[in-house]
């Protein structure tokens, strides 16, 4: 038995089909499954790049900044550093 790869279908109107037509023409794509496939594999790792920034205020990081700028290093943190130093 072969092993066949998971479906994703959508029923679309005919001027839906048309606009998909015409932008998978547009760059190039050989069909409309590999322009949608490749828009929706594009916009889901832009979502999923966007949900893994780390947003802080102004004050935050200031904070941030302020505590790695500080001379109180713990002692993990020291040989961690020494660590990837080392690597180098």
């Amino acid at each position: 038995m072969i092993a066949t790869q998971p479906r994703i279908t959508a029923r679309v109107d005919e001027d839906t089909k048309e606009l998909l037509l015409k932008a998978a023409k547009l760059i190039g794509q050989p069909s409309i499954n590999a322009f949608v496939l490749n828009s929706a594999v594009e916009r889901a790792k832009e979502i999923i790049e966007r949900e893994q920034v780390l947003n802080l205020s102004e004050r935050d990081f200031k904070l941030f900044l302020d505590s790695l700028d500080s001379s109180s290093k713990n002692e993990r943190l020291q040989k961690a550093h020494q660590k990837y130093q080392a690597k180098k």
